[in-house]
Formats: C-alpha cells, structure tokens, sequence
C-alpha cells in the first residue's frame, strides 16, 4: 500500500523508463519506508534477534536507516512550513501525524490501543496532558476589536511526568548512564493550532490571505496553490505555535498564545487544537467564543506606553 500513488508512474533511469519498484533509488527508499513504519514488529521480529545474537546483521543498515531518517524529518519540516503558510489545518494535522507515526514506528496515527499498550507495560502510564483555565483576552484592551492582538492562555499539565522520569532514571542507572545526561536530551513536542469559525454570519477565506509571491510557497505549483487558496475560512490557521518540553520531569506550566483577531466584526468559536508529535492519542481540543467588534466603530484613546514607545522611536529616528 506504501506505492500504491506510484503504481501508475514511470521513472527515467540510464535511459530507460522504470516502475517505482524497477527504479533502484525508488525501490531502496521505498524498503527503508517500509521497515521504518514497521520497525516496532521488525525489530521484535524472532529472526532478527536470532541474527542479531548471532552477529548476522549488516551494521551499514542501521547507519543508512538513520541517515535516511534524518532526510525524510528535513523533508517532513519543510512540507510543514508549506502547510503553515497555507495556513491549512488540515494538511498541517497530517504532516504533524506523519512525523509522530514516522518517529514511533506504526502505520497509521490510528494505532491508539497498540501504543496505549506500550506505553503501559513501559512507563505505566499513558502520555496525557490536561488543559484547564482557558482564556481569550486582549490584554491591551478590554473589548476585543478586528485586528487586535488576542492571547489564548491555558494551564497545562503534564500527566505523565513523574513516570517517564522514574523510568528514564531507571533506564540510565541499568545501564550505567548518569541520568542527567539522558535528561537533559529529552525532547517532546506537541503543536497548537487554532482556527476560527464565524457563528453568526460567514466570513470569506480570502479575509485571512496567503502570501505566495516569495518563500517556499512560490515554489508550489500553481494548481496546488488555487487549490488551498479555495479552503474554507474554518480550515484557515490563525496561528500555529510549537510547544517543545526539554525538561522531562516538567510537570506543569502555564501556556499562552497569540493571534491577529479575525478582520472582520462577529461572534466566533475559536478552536484550539494540540497536537502530539511523539505520542498517538494523546491529541487534544477545546474552544472558546468570543465576540469580535469592528475597529473601526472604535475610539480608541492611544495608551500611556504606546505613545511612549512611539516617542522613543522617533527619537532613535532623530538620531
């Protein structure tokens, strides 16, 4: 099923035109896609242990395998900035599930039970984060108006924090790695996205635009660019902020993010989605509605320190 897009294509190879299969650079990193979304079955696999006590294994696979890893995460990265600047959810959720899938070894994001399973008879626990106290403010403001800056602030906690720390611990002290050094390369990350659906009327996709003139975006297809260009306002990334906890034993902390008010008046649910990018099911999402006045309708009184920052700026202009 990996090649089941390619059936269909050819392929020039010194001179002639190839299958996927029949194409040695197309067929060799089709087999390294392959094991990789395997590889949690593979390397359980009795043949492969028995070879590997046996000192039968092809050292040069693992070191060709990492390489190709780090190849397809680049690639993997610069089809999320794609997305992101398309400011499409929906692609940026599958490039996002790609990486974690990518990264454990399974097929498909899907996998829930499984990894659940795994997760249990190694940490104890599942990989869970609960967000509480969510709010929307303009903390300039105390209406929220087209164009403001709106901040999203939430508390977080990390559920499974003790427990990953016992046993990476654990994991070091068997094997006789001081345990701050395996600490302090941990890594997790999880994705928020957040969007916006208008509640009493509709806004146009074209009031949240995508710039294609520079950048990576300038370098898509024409037909692929009209294609996001058509999604529907409610697809349309607002903000996307990446969340990446270095600290294992983190346990808590509290998260804020910022976004642009939608530009035009109205009542809205925002929707914020986070993501995991190293665990499967432990996705989560909540919303808050707000209402979104018209700026224009505003008067506004400069504030204290806006009209300071803007005399300090003329005055470094003067200079």
């Amino acid at each position: 099923q990996i090649y089941v897009f390619l059936k269909d294509e050819t392929f020039e190879f010194e001179g002639k035109k190839l299958s996927a299969l029949e194409h040695p650079g197309l067929r060799r990193n089709l087999c390294h896609i392959a094991g990789r979304i395997n590889s949690i079955a593979l390397n359980s696999h009795p043949d492969l242990l028995e070879a590997a006590s046996e000192q039968k294994l092809d050292q040069t696979y693992f070191k060709a395998s990492m390489e190709f890893r780090q190849r397809c995460g680049i690639l993997l990265e610069a089809t999320l900035r794609t997305a992101l600047g398309f400011r499409n959810y929906p692609l940026a959720k599958t490039i996002v599930e790609t990486v974690g899938i990518f990264k454990i070894g399974t097929k498909s994001p899907d996998e829930i039970e499984w990894f659940g399973g795994v997760m249990q008879k190694q940490y104890g626990t599942l990989p869970r984060i609960e967000i509480e106290n969510t709010t929307l403010e303009n903390p300039k403001e105390k209406e929220m108006a087209t164009g403001d800056i709106l901040v999203i602030s939430t508390d977080l906690t990390r559920v499974h924090a003790e427990a990953f720390t016992r046993q990476k611990i654990a994991m070091c002290q068997k094997q006789g790695i001081p345990p701050q050094v395996a600490l302090q390369t941990y890594r997790e990350g999880w994705w928020y996205f957040v969007r916006a659906e208008r509640l009493d009327g509709t806004t146009p996709a074209s009031a949240l635009p995508i710039s294609t003139e520079s950048g990576i975006l300038s370098q898509v297809d024409k037909a692929d660019t009209e294609r996001f260009q058509t999604a529907k306002f409610e697809e349309r990334l607002l903000t996307a902020w990446p969340m990446i906890v270095q600290n294992v034993a983190q346990k808590s902390g509290k998260v804020k993010i910022q976004f642009k008010a939608p530009p035009e008046p109205g009542k809205y649910k925002f929707t914020i989605n986070v993501k995991s990018q190293d665990f499967l099911g432990a996705d989560q999402e909540f919303s808050v509605e707000a209402d979104i006045v018209d700026s224009e309708t505003l008067d506004r009184k400069p504030k204290e320190e806006d009209t300071k920052e803007k005399e300090e700026d003329e005055g470094k202009k003067d200079k």
